[in-house]
C-alpha cells in the first residue's frame, strides 16, 4: 500500500514539474538531415526514415547525410519430425552512418530479433510476422533515434 502511494505522488511529481519523456518529442532532433542514402531491405529503410522523422530541409546547407543500411532475415530456427518448420527467428540488423562533408559523424550497426512457433493458417502466420516486422523497426527505430541525438 506504501508503495502505491510512493509511485502515485512520484508521478503527480514528475507531471506538475514538466517531466517528459525522452522519446515523446521526436519532432524535436536539431539535425537537418540534406541527403538520405538507403541501402537494402526497402520497407524497413522507410519506415526507419519516416518514423525518425528527421527534418528534410534542400534549402539549408547542413551538408548532413543520413545513410541506412539494412537487412532482414528470416530464419528456420527449428523443424518437427516430419521436416515441418515449428520455429521461426526474425532479424533485422540496420547499419546508420551519419555523414557531413563527406566525412563520418556518427555510425552504429543496430539489431534486433524475435523467436516465434509456426501458425499452421499460413495467412494468420504472415500477419504475425508482419507484426513482428513492425515491432522490430520500432524498437530499432527508438534506439537509432537516441543514437542521432546524443
Amino acid at each position: 500500500m506504501i508503495r502505491k502511494i510512493f509511485f502515485l505522488v512520484l508521478a503527480v511529481a514528475l507531471t506538475n514539474c514538466g517531466y517528459e519523456p525522452i522519446h515523446s518529442k521526436k519532432n524535436s532532433s536539431n539535425i537537418v538531415i540534406e541527403k538520405y542514402k538507403l541501402i537494402g531491405d526497402k520497407t524497413v529503410n522507410r519506415n526507419i526514415v519516416s518514423s525518425l522523422s528527421l527534418k528534410n530541409n534542400n534549402k539549408e546547407k547542413s551538408n548532413y547525410e543520413l545513410i541506412v543500411d539494412s537487412k532482414k532475415q528470416l530464419q528456420i530456427v527449428s523443424k518437427d519430425k516430419t521436416g515441418n518448420t515449428s520455429v521461426y527467428r526474425t532479424i533485422i540488423v540496420v547499419k546508420i552512418s551519419l555523414n557531413r562533408n563527406n566525412k563520418i559523424i556518427k555510425q552504429k550497426e543496430f539489431s534486433s530479433s524475435f523467436t516465434y512457433k509456426n501458425i499452421k493458417n499460413k495467412f494468420d502466420l504472415s500477419q504475425y510476422q508482419k507484426n513482428i516486422e513492425t515491432n522490430i523497426i520500432n524498437e530499432i527505430t527508438e534506439e537509432i533515434f537516441i543514437f542521432l541525438n546524443s
